[in-house]
């Protein structure tokens, strides 16, 4: 487990919530003797800061459904501990000099929990239904593909459109289905799902929880507790009283609960470095959000260091660019938009902004101090002269508004690739046709050219200049990189890791 804590910067500044939600996932115990008086726990219940929408991974591609992906499903590849791509269901693969057909060899002894064995056509299904399906959010992440194949029961070849570099890092979020079942209906798979991962879904209590338990068959390493529950616990203030009285085991603190949490008898503080940045995003086709100068006001009007050490207190670092420092092709040259009200101002003056109120979105749940963000964001905008129309949305609002582009202004988002590279959050975030509102033909050819190197530092090269070019259009207002901070209730088995996943195994 990582070390507690050992301090904070500052107390967070600011309004915290206090609606209290009814938690009725208890943890359970056993009180198995293991030689020295010690009980061993065998359910934990972890905190999700949203309800899935669905748990069928063709559909939900957002972190709080992937937690619950990523213990029940296997993937083709898999995210480690530090970052670097390890073997899944796919024991080895290879790629061919232009970087466009990848060989994946898989296993022979994996199984879905039903007992029936996974093969190349679970596979070749699995893809080829999202990739068909337009109402598909995993789809989204399959552009790159032209075809896949399978050769026989063990090995599947995909023949790109394009070459991609980190190919083998993007089928990680990719949950292999199995094809008998799946066809059966996906509304009914989607309510109780079977993979082949270390655990299994045994029910979904709407509004409350989800339960899986160990699946006994599991091809790797065994899942660390026979139960684990998923609350769902949006408030940040209910999570953190919820693990210090030991309802939940292991809950996201929000920067305004950690020094109280640190003070606890019953729980250890942990974090890491996160693969999350939080940002400003503008819609720059709209009238005033068109002008460079007038985002670079915008950027420029922004106290990143207040917000992290007072706001957050200290859970978090300024950011200067769409990706965190745990993420491939992360640019350290780079360095975050310092304050300036006056240079502000006077760009504000020269763009000839008339006063009209400038809409800012934001989601109301999932992201730290949230609420209080937004209202900081709008107060420095005012501060040099921008009116600013505050507009909230309940999450699965926002995130359908942000996947088809429909927001007027500003708005502010987070993006976490839980791949741990850089070309998936620029290319969404950057690319023309994308979730972004600009376009730019240099940024285009450069991730163009990313894709196509084998060698890691020139690609990291370019995808650094891509960073530069938004830094210096200000495609984006980056304004911190997170931490992920847990209360977890002491000596309890768990780590967590940088792409924000909570496993157990």
């Amino acid at each position: 487990m990582a070390s507690p804590r050992i301090h904070r910067l500052l107390a967070a500044v600011g309004l915290t919530g206090t609606a209290a939600l009814v938690l009725t996932g208890c943890s359970g115990f056993s009180s198995a003797d293991t030689g020295s008086g010690s009980t061993t726990k065998d359910t934990v219940t972890a905190a999700l800061t949203a309800e899935p929408s669905t748990l069928d991974p063709v559909f939900d591609t957002n972190l709080q459904s992937l937690n619950v992906f990523e213990n029940v499903f296997d993937q083709l590849t898999t995210i480690g501990a530090d970052g670097s791509v390890e073997p899944g269901l796919a024991t080895e693969w290879t790629h061919d000099d232009a970087l466009t057909t990848w060989t994946f060899t898989l296993r022979d002894d994996a199984e879905f929990s039903d007992g029936s064995p996974v093969t190349a056509d679970d596979v070749v299904y699995t893809y080829e239904t999202a990739m068909k399906d337009p109402e598909s959010n995993l789809g989204g992440y399959m552009t790159a593909i032209d075809s896949l194949e399978a050769t026989d029961d063990t090995t599947v070849v995909f023949h790109l459109n394009t070459a991609y570099a980190p190919f083998d890092r993007q089928v990680t979020l990719v949950s292999i289905l199995p094809e008998t079942i799946y066809a059966e209906g996906a509304k009914a798979f989607g309510q109780k799902p079977v993979g082949s991962g270390p655990y299994e879904v045994v029910k979904w209590t709407r509004g409350d929880s989800i339960t899986l338990k160990r699946n006994p068959d599991y091809w790797g390493k065994q899942g660390t507790y026979e139960n684990v529950v998923f609350q769902f616990v949006p408030d940040e203030t209910t999570r953190a009283n919820s693990v210090q009285s030991g309802d939940l085991d292991i809950a996201l603190l929000g920067p305004a609960s950690v020094d109280t949490a640190e003070s606890s008898d019953a729980i250890d503080v942990v974090d890491t470095k996160s693969n999350r940045v939080i940002y400003t995003g503008f819609n720059a086709t709209a009238k005033w959000l068109d002008d460079a100068d007038f985002r670079k006001a915008v950027s420029l009007a922004v106290d990143r260091d207040a917000i992290s050490e007072k706001l957050m207190a200290g859970t978090t670092e300024p950011a200067s660019q769409l990706v965190a420092s745990v993420t491939q092709g992360y640019d350290d040259s780079i360095e975050p938009t310092e304050q300036d009200v006056a240079k502000a101002k006077q760009l504000v003056e020269a763009s000839g902004y008339d006063g009209s109120a400038i809409t800012l979105s934001y989601p109301t749940t999932t992201l730290p101090q949230i609420q209080q963000l937004a209202q900081s964001i709008q107060q420095y905008l005012e501060a040099v002269g921008i009116t600013v129309e505050l507009d909230g949305q309940e999450f699965s609002t926002f995130s359908s508004n942000w996947f088809s582009n429909k927001f007027s202004g500003l708005y502010i988002y987070a993006f976490a690739p839980s791949v741990l590279d850089a070309d998936l959050p620029l290319t969404m975030l950057t690319k023309s046709g994308g979730q972004g509102y600009a376009k730019n033909a240099e940024i285009d050819a450069l991730l163009e050219k990313e894709l196509a190197e084998p060698d890691e530092d020139a690609r990291n090269a370019d995808l650094g200049q891509v960073s530069a070019i938004v830094d210096e259009n200000t495609y984006y207002a980056p304004l911190i990189a997170d931490t992920y901070t847990y209360g977890v209730t002491k000596g309890l088995d768990w780590t967590p890791r940088p792409n924000g996943m909570i496993l157990f195994n």
